[in-house]
């Protein structure tokens, strides 16, 4: 008998992580950096631009206490609600995208910022060997 390919065990991976044997936890800080296989720039920059627009025209229209203002509402929003989102979005996007595609997995792993958890076993992304940690939970070929 063979051992199964890298492809084999992401599909075991993606049923252990449906059946709820194993965990996924991200590092949403680290995976949102540029150099990121899963990371969309553009996310947070059209936020950041938006609220820059914002404050702006708060600024223009209202004087500096408008702008005050929308400056501290926007930091709120960010605080409060983009974080989140983008985390979210990023989450998404590993589940999605990464674990549907082996050559992004392997990208993704080696960028790190991932984690799997199955009971007290850990294995964290890059120097765990997921391959190993999925083997060891006795998937069956797909």
């Amino acid at each position: 008998m063979t051992d199964p390919t890298d492809s084999e065990l992401l599909a075991g991976l993606r049923a252990l992580l449906a059946s709820g044997a194993v965990a996924l936890e991200i590092d949403a800080t680290r995976l949102n950096h540029m150099d990121s296989p899963v990371a969309v720039e553009a996310e947070a920059n059209r936020w950041l631009a938006l609220m820059i627009v914002v404050c702006g025209a708060a600024f223009w229209f209202g004087g500096w206490p408008a702008g005050a203002g929308a400056l501290v509402l926007c930091a709120a929003a960010w605080l409060l609600y983009v974080r989140r989102w983008l985390r979210r979005r990023v989450e998404r996007r590993v589940r999605v995208r990464a674990l549907d595609d082996i050559g992004t997995w392997r990208r993704l792993w080696r960028f790190g910022g991932v984690r799997l958890i199955a009971g007290d076993a850990v294995c964290a992304a890059p120097a765990g060997n997921w391959m190993q940690f999925v083997r060891e939970r006795g998937t069956e070929r797909p």
